[in-house]
Formats: C-alpha cells, sequence, structure tokens
C-alpha cells in the first residue's frame, strides 16, 4: 500500500464530507467499499485530526433536519444510533438542545389535523349538532378513536408517551 493509495482514500472521504456530513461509521463503511480497512482508518483518523469528521457535528445536522421533519427524541435517537453515534453523545445532544418537545409534538399533530381532514372533522365536531344518545356515544367513539390513531402518529414519530399525553391534552379539546 503505497501513500498515493493513502492519499486517494483521504481525498474519497473529502470528497463524501463535501456533500454532508457523516458519522465516522458512515464514512468507513462507504471507503471501505473501495479501499483496504487500514487505509480506510488512516484516512478517517486525518479527516478527524483536520476537524473535518465529526460525529458530533454530523448529529447536530442530523437532529436538526429531522426536527424540521417533525420527528422526536426517540426517533432521532435510534436513527443517529443506526448511524453510530455513541449513546451518550446522543443523549448529550438530546438534552442540550432542550427544546420543547412538547411543543413540538404539538406543532406535528396540528400539520397531521390540517392535512387529514376526516380525523380533524372527528375531533372538532360539535356535540351541539348530536341530539340522540345514541349519536352522542357514536359521536363519542368516532372521537376517541381519532386521538388515539393521533396519538399512534406521534408515538411512530417518536415522541414518548408522556410528551404525547401532554402534546393531545393541550392540542385538542378533551372529550
Amino acid at each position: 500500500m503505497s501513500s498515493e493509495d493513502a492519499i486517494k482514500a483521504y481525498n474519497a472521504g473529502l470528497d463524501l464530507l463535501a456533500r454532508r456530513e457523516h458519522s465516522g461509521k458512515e464514512l468507513r463503511q462507504k471507503l471501505g467499499r473501495r479501499f483496504a480497512e487500514t487505509l480506510v482508518d488512516q484516512a478517517a483518523v486525518a479527516l478527524q485530526q483536520n476537524g473535518l469528521l465529526s460525529d458530533e457535528r454530523f448529529a447536530e445536522a442530523l437532529i436538526h433536519s429531522r426536527k424540521a421533519k417533525g420527528y422526536g427524541p426517540r426517533y432521532i435517537a435510534q436513527e443517529l444510533s443506526q448511524k453510530g453515534v455513541s449513546k451518550e453523545l446522543t443523549q448529550e445532544l438530546l438534552d442540550e438542545r432542550n427544546s420543547d418537545w412538547v411543543h413540538q409534538a404539538r406543532e406535528v399533530a396540528a400539520k397531521k389535523l390540517r392535512t387529514t381532514s376526516r380525523l380533524a372533522d372527528a375531533l372538532n365536531e360539535s356535540e351541539q349538532q348530536v341530539h340522540s344518545g345514541e349519536e352522542v356515544r357514536e359521536h363519542e367513539r368516532q372521537r376517541l378513536a381519532a386521538r388515539q390513531k393521533l396519538s399512534a402518529f406521534l408515538f411512530r414519530r417518536g415522541f414518548s408517551s408522556e410528551i404525547v399525553q401532554a402534546a393531545m391534552l393541550d392540542q385538542l379539546p378533551s372529550s
């Protein structure tokens, strides 16, 4: 293995990082497809030493991106873990940016309601339109089902049960 090969591996890593941030694990996997393990290790270490490869910077960028798309802390933490970011760094960054996750969940729920009219109608339908006891029960069943669907949506987006409960209490009319 020549120094020319090491330079090629370094430049390939630099090329990948020029497009977007990568975690160390991700970069090593991509470089490992083209270069020997020792060259990949050398390139990764050199890129880190030069401040070009940073798991922290990668994690910050991913957190910002996923929050903007409406994902919660659990989803983000799982994705960071899959990308090779340490649990400690993930926890620190998600805590450090202790943004109001309840507020985030509320906004995601509100957007879902704006884009899903059947769900919004079931939740916001006025009880004044309901006359008989059977209509009241049916209205409550539909409302409960809509609340459950919205809660399930927020869980899938990575919000904890505590955050979902608080967002649902604050966001929606109670039954």
